[in-house]
């Protein structure tokens, strides 16, 4: 039996690829097209030393709840790893 090889997310060296995810999903729940890339930092966890993403969210996102809480979704996603590279590679090919 195969064993399917899940590549690990790089959070600095993959930003982009995360920033492009976000936009298609955020355009995708709530049909807006915005740029996120400012929204969020790569910075370590304290406890674990493990890198992590943390919202920096502006004025923009704050106001509006929904991005609000779908950003929180993806980050807290991202974070905790239930969503891989190969799945944001995957939905960014099926646009």
């Amino acid at each position: 039996m195969d064993e399917t090889k899940i590549e690990s997310l790089d959070l600095i060296n993959d930003k982009y690829l995360i920033d492009e995810y976000f936009k298609l999903k955020v355009n995708k729940e709530l049909n807006i097209d915005i740029d996120l890339s400012s929204e969020y930092i790569t910075a370590h966890n304290i406890v674990s030393k493990k890198l992590i993403l943390v919202q920096t969210f502006s004025h923009t996102i704050m106001e509006n709840p929904q991005l609000y809480l779908l950003l929180r979704s993806l980050i807290h996603n991202v974070n905790s790893y239930h969503v891989t590279k190969s799945q944001m590679i995957s939905a960014l090919n099926n646009i």
